[in-house]
């Protein structure tokens, strides 16, 4: 009788480690994926993962572009380091103030989720000509896709000086 009472309390005892080790993976799973930048842990919650509201879907617009910017292909040399850094750069500080405004109460927000939703477009366009650029052949072709690059990076860099000046 000791013997059974002993199996059934270590059977016990295994079930709830493996659920709580699955927990846990699962949690960092969740984290590592709501990352904008890989490595880089974001204020976003991980409620955002599926939430439809614009401040989420905005995080992950951001996220998404990221690992476009990460999968291409390109030759590093110190100006593509250096315009990846700033691309890394800008979709941080939009997603920091993506998570300060969905605090906000909604009448509070509604101009800047317009000004955030056209910055978040500038980073998307910025990544699409990286990305561009990082597959032409010639080196006045990658030139000309990562000053495009630069220009839309620019632009959400105006758009986010306005917003701290207003």
């Amino acid at each position: 009788m000791l013997i059974v009472v002993l199996i059934v309390l270590i059977a016990i005892g295994a079930a709830v480690g493996g659920v709580m080790l699955v927990s846990s993976r699962q949690k960092t799973a969740i984290a590592a994926a709501n990352q904008v930048v890989p490595g880089t842990p974001t204020r976003a919650p991980a409620s955002w993962a599926g939430s439809h509201d614009p401040e989420p879907r905005l995080h992950r617009r951001l996220r998404d572009a990221m690992t476009a910017l990460h999968t291409a292909d390109a030759l590093d040399d110190a100006t593509t380091i250096v315009l990846r850094a700033e691309l890394e750069q800008a979709a941080l500080a939009w997603d920091d103030r993506l998570v300060a405004m969905a605090a906000l109460p909604a009448a509070a927000r509604g101009d800047q989720l317009a000004t955030a939703t056209t910055a978040v477009e500038s980073i998307e366009a910025a990544v699409a000509q990286y990305v561009s650029a990082a597959t032409q052949r010639t080196a006045a072709d990658v030139n000309a896709g990562l000053t495009a690059a630069r220009a839309q990076l620019e632009i959400q860099a105006e758009i986010r000086k306005s917003l701290e000046a207003g």
